[in-house]
């Protein structure tokens, strides 16, 4: 009986910690926590600020989104998945069909002009509209 004890404690603990895992893993499909490097988003995040985002599809004008950064050369005509960083934090400017901001040309379909709140920044200015598959989701808080 006692081993029976032992072997049923065993299996409680593993399961315990399996849920912990798969918990950590479901917060982590849709939730990201970005740290603000640099001066581009100035005066709202500041290096070093925590930005909170939800991983979602739906993006609006004037929300703050975490993007996959583009490719410093080649900007986003490559693609980057929005699964895995390095991330940049920007301000959605304009969305699809909407005009670009300097300019009258819509945004094209699936796509997002992002704009730094800080004019230093690097954004679409550079780089072209960001792909909606580079976005990982929304600010929901700073830190």
């Amino acid at each position: 009986m006692g081993s029976s004890n032992w072997w049923l404690s065993a299996l409680a603990l593993l399961a315990a910690v399996a849920l912990v895992i798969e918990g950590v893993r479901q917060l982590r499909r849709r939730w990201i926590l970005v740290k603000i490097e640099g001066e581009s988003m100035e005066p709202e995040l500041r290096d070093g600020d925590e930005v909170l985002a939800k991983r979602t599809r739906s993006i609006a004008t004037g929300q703050v989104a975490v993007v996959a950064a583009p490719d410093p050369a080649l900007g986003w005509a490559e693609a980057p998945k929005a699964d895995r960083g390095p991330w940049w934090v920007k301000r959605v400017a304009a969305g699809p069909g909407e005009p670009m901001p300097g300019s009258n040309d819509p945004v094209p379909p699936g796509h997002y002009f992002l704009l730094s709140d800080n004019p230093i920044g690097e954004d679409s200015r550079r780089h072209g509209p960001c792909p909606a598959e580079a976005v990982a989701g929304v600010m929901i808080r700073k830190f």
